[in-house]
């Protein structure tokens, strides 16, 4: 399980420029917030700077591909995110991110351990502080 922190306003979290829809946190007002994704819910794609951007706005992280499992038919892999990827004043996510992918994919996707990739949370259980505007 991954954790990634960000701040939650009016439905949505924001992990810095990411947004995910969070309709149950509708009454948040620019209140911290911690989203936990499942490894197998994070979207990985080769990174590259056209890639990063969806509609003008931040489409996913970036990170760096450190290790990789292939067992059976799962690819797990280990990421670390770019510096540039975290908040000033606090971490976006903790130190070492997880994801999982059918191995079919993974070797479709021609990734090598040291790549560069876009990760890309697709589901998230997000969670508010109880606190107001914190």
């Amino acid at each position: 399980m991954n954790l990634f922190h960000g701040r939650a306003h009016q439905g949505e979290v924001n992990l810095q420029g990411i947004r995910i829809a969070s309709p149950e946190h509708a009454s948040a007002q620019n209140a911290k917030a911690f989203a936990y994704v499942r490894p197998h819910d994070i979207d990985v794609q080769p990174y590259t700077p056209q890639a990063a951007l969806g509609e003008g706005k931040d489409k996913g992280f970036i990170a760096k591909l450190d290790r990789v499992i292939v067992i059976g038919p799962i690819a797990r892999l280990e990421l670390i995110p770019k510096s540039d990827s975290r908040p000033a004043g606090g971490p976006l996510v903790e130190t070492l991110i997880e994801a999982q992918l059918p191995a079919q994919q993974f070797r479709e996707l021609g990734l090598q351990e040291g790549d560069s990739v876009l990760l890309t949370p697709r589901k998230a259980r997000v969670f508010v502080d109880a606190g107001v505007g914190i």
